[in-house]
């Protein structure tokens, strides 16, 4: 239970105030749940699986050089940048909720 004076402080019903520190607990646990277990359903194939077909077509080696310059900037994991966003994003969401039960009501 929270005391009068502290609830008398800050604004919202304690269902309100609570949600967005649960939700942020979600993202973070999910994000390092992705993290640790690298599932590989998220790795990313490498550029080159076969061998390049010769050709003299200017398409295909577009193509070709597309693929290769776009594999180095390319995850290895997608689930990876998913979990490390999550961990970020619950981070910065709990501390902003903190922050803000902190700072207390602004019309004193």
């Amino acid at each position: 239970m929270i005391p009068n004076s502290v609830q008398a402080a800050l604004p919202g019903a304690r269902n309100n105030r609570l949600a967005p520190v649960i939700y942020a607990g979600g993202m973070l646990a999910a994000g390092l749940a992705l993290l640790i277990a690298k599932p590989g359903i998220g790795r990313v194939p490498e550029a080159r699986q076969a061998k390049d077909a010769p050709g003299d077509q200017r398409v295909r080696r577009a193509a070709q050089a597309g693929r290769d310059a776009a594999h180095h900037f390319a995850p290895t994991n997608v689930t990876d940048s998913i979990g490390r966003s999550l961990v970020i994003g619950g981070a910065a969401l709990l501390l902003t909720r903190l922050l803000d039960e902190a700072s207390g009501r602004n019309d004193r």
